[in-house]
């Protein structure tokens, strides 16, 4: 089962931050490094398979080339999403006796 994440994180705390490099790992291998735009809070939407063991570290750089310490979150790919619940419950009454 594949399933998708939306990344994000909020805007750069400097204002001299040129470039967010996004680095993802799967299951221990390197999978992409996207370079987005300095001012970039939305990085897309990645698909991984149920259980991924899946890393994302970000970056910022500056205009003269200074690499900040990386942002680093780990999880594993998991759905917790619930099924959307039934439909409204309509009793009907039938008869009197």
């Amino acid at each position: 089962m594949a399933l998708v994440y939306e990344i994000t994180c909020g805007a750069p705390t400097d204002a001299d931050v040129v470039e967010r490099r996004l680095s993802v790992t799967v299951n221990n291998t390197l999978v992409t490094v996207d370079v987005h735009s300095g001012d970039t809070v939305k990085f897309g939407e990645k698909t991984f398979d149920q259980g991924d063991h899946v890393l994302l570290s970000l970056v910022d750089v500056d205009d003269v080339g200074n690499v900040s310490e990386p942002s680093i979150v780990e999880f594993v790919a998991s759905d917790t999403l619930p099924p959307a619940p039934p439909s409204i419950i309509s009793p009907i009454l039938i008869r009197e006796e």
